[in-house]
């Protein structure tokens, strides 16, 4: 086990998505500065160790949302309506450099269909009309010419949350406890990823809440063991994936850190 990388943000870190890509290390990153009202983009590519771009790609505004990156290709919503909570114009990013490839408006992304295409969909008088899509150049086609209509799986994994009132919480928090020496769970995020096991859990600390994570072998030999977060106001969700060997985690919202696991 190593560690690849880490970079810290200004802003906070909101959602991170690999690429679905089996054969990319690269990652897409949304960021948010609350206080200013702005978003921002970064790709960073953990083969190459390093930061890509970041910036705010044209057409973007504090509504855009990061909803998919597949080969080479990052795919955002806009919110036309913000006091509506549903996405209204597709765009799509270039990952090697954040330009716009082209834009969509009154379009939704439904689903990748392998490398080169993507299922859109329109709504009009309150139904949906469902679309092929050229996903390098936006150009659309009948749904019923589709060629390439398998979708990828995406080689993700995420945890799961166990808490007080799951049947394997008690089991689970008094592992960490023992382990820790004396840490009381409020939450246990778990991965398994062989021979090694993971946890990201919270504990009250000092009336806040702390993060941290565990890392054992299935020998219970202990491989990594670190704050991840302090003086939270709550928890968080997704502060940890697991694409292939590697696992990225989440540092003080705003670091973005992985670790190979070997």
């Amino acid at each position: 086990m190593q560690k690849l990388f880490s970079h810290t943000f200004s802003q906070n870190i909101w959602r991170v998505i690999p690429d679905s890509d089996p054969d990319s290390d690269q990652w897409i990153i949304e960021l948010r500065d609350v206080s200013e009202k702005k978003v921002s983009f970064a790709v960073i590519d953990l083969r190459r160790e390093q930061l890509v771009w970041q910036g705010e790609p044209e057409g973007t505004d504090w509504w855009t949302s990061l909803t998919a990156f597949t080969h080479g290709r990052i795919f955002l919503h806009n919110y036309r309506y913000p006091e509506i909570p549903e996405p209204t114009d597709l765009l799509a990013i270039a990952a090697s450099n954040g330009r716009l490839l082209w834009a969509l408006p009154d379009h939704i992304l439904v689903q990748p269909l392998g490398k080169s295409h993507l299922e859109v969909a329109r709504k009009s008088a309150g139904q949906f009309q469902y679309m092929q899509c050229d996903a390098q150049s936006g150009e659309l086609m009948p749904i019923q010419g589709m060629t390439d209509t398998h979708s990828e799986e995406i080689i993700l994994t995420e945890p799961v949350r166990y808490k007080e009132g799951n049947v394997y919480y008690p089991r689970l928090a008094t592992f960490i406890t023992e382990t820790t020496g004396g840490h009381i769970p409020l939450s246990i995020d778990y991965l398994e990823k062989r021979p090694y096991i993971i946890f990201s859990y919270y504990i009250y600390q000092q009336d806040k809440i702390v993060q941290y994570l565990l890392i054992l072998t299935d020998r219970k030999e202990l491989v990594l063991h670190e704050k991840l977060t302090e003086k939270r106001d709550g928890m968080g969700s997704s502060t940890m994936m697991l694409k292939s060997s590697t696992l990225v985690f989440l540092k003080n919202n705003n670091e973005f850190s992985s670790l190979t696991l070997s």
